[in-house]
């Protein structure tokens, strides 16, 4: 079905808006009578030759004419009722809006323009006489246009058009109502991201359109819509509104020279400037399968899936055939998709199929459906059978007949009133240059053969281009044929070496990498205060030099093969990642072999890395999240390993020797305590055997004993702590004792309770970047091998803190109440469900997750489970995490350059106990 403008957001906009106001020398009906006696007198006008020469169309009901201005005016007569229909159009759409693509733009004016003040009247004057004339009042924006549109009884026809044009030639734009509207759209943003009918068509454009501005939707990007101001809304209008960007249709019980001469007086001071030129870059061809598969849990009821394949642009040759394809297939309960899926098998609730052709760029044919997420594999392998049959045999005559009789009829009932005939008109000019394409687009398709529909179906819908989407409650079943994953995946191979060394297998052949990451239980578990940053320089120096390989040797062959790796550590871990070509994987995996056991760790490179410590450790203090994560650590914790950070102190990594840091490696780089992983496109027989061969002589040695750290003693008081910096500013962390890993029970809870708080939408972020007061807000949960810690964080002015802290104790506060609803619980399942399949995209993802999960006793698959757990998590869990960490005294610590003003003025559970042991650390994941 042809459809040339694409509108994703129909925002009704029934703004408040009053006062009547003094009409303009507009041609005004006094009765229906009247009107068609005027009409049947009316002896119509010789138009003088010049303006002949720009109308487009000329006929006695029915004028188009370019204006003087550049602005192009349609009229058209329409007596079967007392009605007339007046619309407005411009050619300022989402894909338009330039350096700003994705604020929505477009979406935001609409909202301020449609009814706002104007030099004329105040927004409560014009709601008035909107409601005085009764008129039907709407506006919405479109991927390509914006329409504002008035439809009223006849007798008020010139008033709605004094409105329209008051509107959009004469807007004042108050500051107020930039600010009233820019929270209505940030209300409108918030319900669209949990509302899956826009949420799929948002998804389908951003997996359709790689880089085409038709990507964005229509009313943005939330993070970018919060930064339009004011002027940026001024500046869109002078550039786009513009006459010959606009369109002004009216189509109704009018006399169509009349109504043309007022449009013309109504437009006369809308004088022409020029038109911006905007040229949009081509979309890429696709040419191989793209799919999305996205676990929206606040959804309710089915799944929806949509599947797509790249058409073309609306005046194609081929619309015609591909429209009647899609027409066939899935327009009606006659439709092929219709009677095969939802009747016969029983395998969607809804499908129908279409083909959207903008003329902006190349459309997508699309079959779209409403589904048992279960049902997804089997509906998916439904639609492609009948997809095959009709690429092998003819249509039927009957199916034929039918889909030509449905448009015709279709057509003829979309075009009954006059705000469907106005609308019809306008966007066909704008789209075509022809008000009048979709009467010969009608025409047309009653000449479409059986022949060129079966045509359509081999040339369009091919599998390497297919478009696939699914939005869904729950994540879907993997799919397995003959053992393995259609995607050319494995189920991963778990092998235990004699040495207790665990390796993991995958076999994965959808882009041809090897990813293999080796992770050792330890970092900050295996460190004192006096050798902290043991690991770190350990680490950096594995790959400084091995048995057979110099620094530079290593370096240059990973050059040399566009591969890499990378060593590092954390709070419990220190690990080596290796990424190379499948073709580079086995001379690799013995290099990669060698860094990990056999490093020799030369003296003169030591020298070369310890000031590049050092800095590091120096440079802290350049970063206010650095700076602040760091003293919160260390004041927070008195004897865990957490206290400390992975970089050291300068007193310590100044006295680590080659000797310590070779016996230290020895020591823990051990079989019982590592992982390997080995994930992609590799032979598993093989790379197995290759693993037994370079691994099996490491030695076993001695798991690590998470025994041994002492308790946190339990706080009776609050804490705070104060560092005095140089900077300009505040970082503020307020900190609660928290849970281990392995405490499933609270973590999950914990996970959507930290979500809801302090996430980049969570109550932190809103309230304090809401009243401008931080630069950043977060909450978090860090989960050790030992207990962690929950806290919130800040950044902001140094005059800020005091209050920053007290509205952030509030929150949490709040929290540990209870003051938590359903809905808010619902939005952070999902988010974090969404995050974690953002982040098992790749080899590596999903071998650092199995990895992990193996080596802190969970279990390879553990990750596999983690959306049903989040989905498990109730209101009344996350309740009472909160109230379990969130009630017992804090720990806060506070760098400023101020802190005086605590002094003066203490947030009143915080105690300046600067005098207390300065211990305790954070963790960074």
């Amino acid at each position: 079905m042809k459809n040339a403008v694409k509108i994703l957001w129909i925002i009704p906009l029934f703004i408040a808006l009053s006062a009547v106001a003094q009409q303009k020398a507009v041609p005004q009906k006094k009765t229906v009578a009247q009107q068609k006696a005027a009409t049947q007198k009316h002896v119509r006008k010789k138009a003088p030759w010049t303006a002949l020469q720009f109308r487009l169309i000329d006929r006695p009901d029915e004028i188009v004419e370019v204006l003087d201005n550049g602005m192009v005016a349609i009229v058209k007569e329409n007596h079967t009722a007392p009605v007339a229909s007046v619309r407005l159009y411009v050619r300022a759409g989402s894909i338009y809006e330039g350096k700003l693509l994705g604020a929505g733009l477009s979406h935001l004016f609409e909202h301020l323009l449609a009814g706002g003040a104007t030099k004329n009247r105040s927004e409560d004057e014009s709601r008035k006489l909107i409601e005085k004339i009764g008129a039907k009042f709407n506006a919405n924006t479109g991927k390509a246009r914006t329409c504002y549109f008035l439809t009223v009884p006849a007798l008020h026809v010139g008033t709605a058009l004094n409105m329209i044009a008051d509107w959009v030639t004469r807007p004042t734009f108050p500051e107020d109502a930039f600010e009233r509207e820019w929270d209505v759209v940030q209300r409108e943003l918030e319900m669209g991201n949990t509302d899956p009918s826009r949420m799929i068509w948002k998804l389908f454009d951003e997996l359709r359109y790689t880089m085409h501005p038709g990507r964005f939707p229509v009313i943005g990007h939330q993070s970018i819509v919060q930064q339009l101001k004011r002027e940026e809304i001024l500046a869109y209008y002078k550039r786009m509104y513009v006459p010959d960007n606009c369109v002004v249709v009216i189509v109704g019980d009018i006399n169509a020279e009349e109504m043309l001469d007022a449009i013309k007086k109504e437009f006369s001071d809308f004088t022409r400037r020029a038109q911006p030129t905007i040229v949009l870059p081509d979309e890429p061809e696709v040419t191989a399968p793209r799919e999305i598969v996205k676990v929206f849990p606040a959804m309710r009821g089915p799944a929806k899936m949509n599947i797509g394949f790249p058409s073309f642009k609306l005046q194609h040759k081929d619309l015609y055939a591909l429209d009647m394809l899609a027409n066939i297939m899935g327009e009606g309960k006659s439709s092929r998709l219709y009677k095969r899926l939802q009747e016969e098998l029983q395998l969607v609730f809804s499908i129908s199929a279409g083909n959207y052709t903008p003329n902006w760029a190349d459309g997508t044919f699309t079959v779209m459906c409403e589904l048992d997420p279960d049902k997804v594999a089997n509906a998916r392998s439904a639609i492609w059978d009948e997809i095959e049959h009709i690429k092998k045999e003819l249509v039927t005559d009957q199916e034929l007949a039918r889909a030509k009789r449905q448009l015709l009829v279709g057509h003829i009932r979309s075009h009954q009133t006059a705000e469907q005939q106005a609308e019809t008109m306008a966007e066909d000019y704008l789209a075509t240059g022809d008000p009048h394409f979709s009467d010969h687009y009608v025409e047309n398709m009653q000449k479409v053969t059986a022949e060129r529909v079966r045509e359509m179906a081999r040339k369009y819908l091919v599998r390497d281009k297919q478009l696939t989407l699914v939005l869904t409650p729950k994540p879907l079943m993997p799919v397995v044929v003959g053992g393995q994953k259609k995607n050319g995946e494995s189920a991963v191979k778990q092998i235990t070496l004699d040495n207790g060394l665990r390796v993991l297998l995958r076999h994965n052949t959808a882009v041809p990498l090897v990813n293999t990451q080796f992770y050792v239980m330890g970092g900050l578990l295996d460190e004192t205060e006096a050798d902290n940053g043991l690991t770190n320089l350990m680490t950096m120096l594995s790959v400084k030099g091995t048995k057979n390989y110099t620094s530079q040797q290593i370096n240059e062959f990973f050059d040399n093969i566009g591969g890499g790796i990378h060593t590092s550590c954390g709070n419990n871990t220190y690990f080596y990642q290796m990424e190379v070509m499948s073709k580079d994987f086995g001379q690799a995996f013995g290099v990669f072999t060698e860094v990990v056991r056999e490093p020799t760790f030369p003296e003169e490179e030591l020298t070369k890395v310890r000031p590049l410590v050092l800095a590091a450790i120096e440079k802290v203090h350049n970063s206010w999240p650095a700076e602040g994560a760091r003293f919160f650590r260390e004041n927070f914790f008195i004897n865990s390993p957490y206290k400390r950070t992975r970089l050291g102190t300068a007193d310590s990594v100044r006295t680590i020797s080659r000797k310590k840091i070779t016996k230290f490696h020895k020591t823990a780089t051990v079989g019982s305590r590592s992982v390997l992983a080995v994930f992609g496109d590799i032979d598993l027989d093989n790379t197995e055997r290759m693993v037994r061969e370079k691994f099996s002589s490491l030695p076993k040695g001695k798991p690590l004993d998470l025994n041994k750290f002492k308790p946190e003693p339990p706080l009776k008081t609050p804490r705070a702590f104060f560092q005095k910096t140089s900077k300009e500013g505040a970082t503020v962390h307020v900190g609660f004792p928290g849970m281990k890993l392995t405490n499933v029970q609270d973590r999950y809870p914990m996970e959507v309770l930290t979500s809801i708080v302090g996430s980049n939408t969570g109550w932190l972020h809103e309230l304090l970047r809401g009243k401008g007061l931080v630069y950043y807000a977060w909450g978090f949960s860090f989960a050790g091998l030992t207990p962690g810690y929950v806290a919130a964080t800040a950044q902001c002015e140094a005059d800020k803190a005091p209050e920053v802290l007290e509205l952030i104790q509030e929150q949490l506060q709040k929290a540990a109440q209870g003051n938590i609803t359903e809905e808010e619980v619902a939005r952070a399942r999902s988010n974090l469900i969404n995050s974690e399949i953002l982040g098992k995209q790749t080899n590596a993802d999903m071998a650092m997750a199995t990895a992990l999960d193996e080596l802190y006793g969970f279990g390879y698959k553990w990750s596999q489970g983690h959306a049903d757990r989040i989905l498990a998590v109730t209101l009344e869990n996350v309740k009472a995490v909160a109230k379990k960490y969130l009630s017992v005294p804090p720990t806060i610590t506070i760098n400023t350059s101020k802190p005086e003003l605590f002094k003066k003025k203490p947030s009143k559970p915080v105690q300046n106990n600067k005098t207390e042991k300065p211990n305790a650390a954070k963790k960074k994941k």
